[in-house]
């Protein structure tokens, strides 16, 4: 008897305890299905995992090529266009690249599209600026490389000397157009080039670059240049204006003052590497 009225209250309150959960979790579905949750939003800068790149190579021992390209396409398939502007070399896409560096220092893709990405998507000009002088190192008289430093530090970081010393280095490379060495002639004796003479380099830069990505933004880069360039002919009342955008669209005259059909970011007011000279981040039609 005594064992009989046990197992009835322990099942009794079994029962309870079932019913009860039965309870909670339809409470909390219901709760779960009506309530706005908030949005947690990180960046890859604050998830991604770095490995020390002199660990790595130390672990590495006769698996480099392999770890290698395991890093290189994680690399690719995590790789964000998030802007980094805080120019310390600790983006975490710089640091990828440069631990790819470490691991296989001949690895010429990683120094030409990953100081592309850095300099052109990332705005990370330090990072890019670091990477081609690696790739440098390694392949000193490479036509691409060459030509993205110079550009970089020439028109970005306004490292005058840095980047005509890069530019000099390949006017008379078999893959230099006829303009470089005309671009170099006048960057020698000019204060800065005009954006007439940044049109071309950019617009060899595009050219030159097969990833669609870096084209994409490229083009956006060649539109604000020529839109800069024939709206202030046009509203300063120039003779020889080009009356279309890059695109083959009219330019449109709105009560005397001609704007573009498009708005653009300004291609450069100030030149990007300068810390105390930010870009100006307001799109416009007209100048």
């Amino acid at each position: 008897m005594y064992l009989e009225k046990v197992r009835k209250q322990f099942f009794s309150v079994e029962m309870k305890l079932a019913g009860a959960a039965v309870i909670i979790l339809l409470a909390a579905c219901i709760i779960n299905t009506r309530t706005d949750k908030p949005i947690l939003n990180l960046s890859k800068q604050d998830t991604a995992l770095n490995i020390n790149k002199d660990l790595l190579v130390f672990l590495s021992a006769g698996n480099k090529r392999l770890i290698t390209d395991l890093l290189w396409v994680q690399t690719l398939i995590e790789s964000d266009v998030e802007h980094y502007n805080k120019r310390d070399l600790n983006n975490w896409l710089f640091l990828r690249f440069n631990t790819i560096a470490s691991l296989d220092k001949l690895f010429y893709e990683n120094y030409l599209y990953g100081g592309l990405f850095l300099g052109i998507m990332k705005d990370d000009l330090e990072g890019a600026d670091a990477l081609y002088s690696k790739g440098i190192r390694y392949f000193p008289d490479d036509y691409q490389l060459n030509y993205n430093a110079g550009f970089l530090n020439y028109y970005e970081l306004g490292n005058a000397k840095k980047g005509l010393a890069y530019l000099e280095k390949i006017q008379n490379h078999s893959k230099a157009p006829p303009f470089i060495s005309s671009i170099v002639n006048k960057l020698k004796v000019e204060a800065g080039a005009t954006l007439d003479e940044i049109f071309i380099l950019v617009q060899h830069h595009l050219n030159s670059t097969p990833d669609e990505t870096l084209k994409r933004k490229l083009r956006q880069d060649l539109y604000a240049i020529k839109a800069e360039i024939d709206l202030k002919c046009l509203n300063h009342g120039g003779t020889t204006c080009n009356l279309r955008d890059v695109e083959g669209n009219s330019y449109v005259n709105t009560g005397g003052k001609f704007h573009s059909v498009k708005k653009f970011l300004p291609y450069r007011i100030y030149k990007r590497g300068e810390k105390n000279s930010p870009l100006k981040k307001t799109e416009t039609n007209t100048f």
